[in-house]
């Protein structure tokens, strides 16, 4: 069963970064499903992946807002870079055997994902065609 499902309103229009907020979910779902699955090394080893899938995403977004000269690419990177950091001390309370890191993850996940698509991602679409980088 999954965790977080995909829906039409989270689609920004732009094919690549589409495809990787849905993998983003499916490595969320990787780790809610190593989560209730009770296995501690698959569920470290999932939250890795999405760690690191998550900051290769950013990255891959931030390098698109900069070639279209978006204004608010600072701010962006300062809320992709906390988030990071978030998950990053959650993983490391988990790792050090504080279960509970865990569930504050998946809750956090679960609702920060899709705000900030559909208000921090949506917020860039026209900037992003404007500025000719995506049709």
């Amino acid at each position: 069963m999954s965790f977080v499902l995909w829906t039409a309103d989270l689609a920004t229009g732009f094919a690549d970064i589409d495809e990787q907020h849905q993998i983003l979910l499916a490595r969320i779902n990787g780790f809610y499903d190593a989560m209730q699955s009770g296995n501690f090394v698959d569920s470290k080893i999932a939250l890795q992946d999405l760690i690191d899938y998550t900051a290769e995403h950013f990255a891959y977004e931030e390098k698109m807002l900069e070639e279209a000269n978006y204004h608010m690419l600072e701010p962006h990177k300062k809320v992709h870079a906390n988030f990071v950091a978030k998950m990053e001390g959650l993983q490391s309370r988990y790792e050090n055997g504080e279960i509970e890191a865990a569930q504050e993850l998946l809750d956090i996940l679960e609702g920060w994902l899709f705000r900030h698509i559909r208000l921090n991602d949506h917020g860039y679409v026209e900037s992003v065609k404007q500025a000719g980088v995506r049709a």
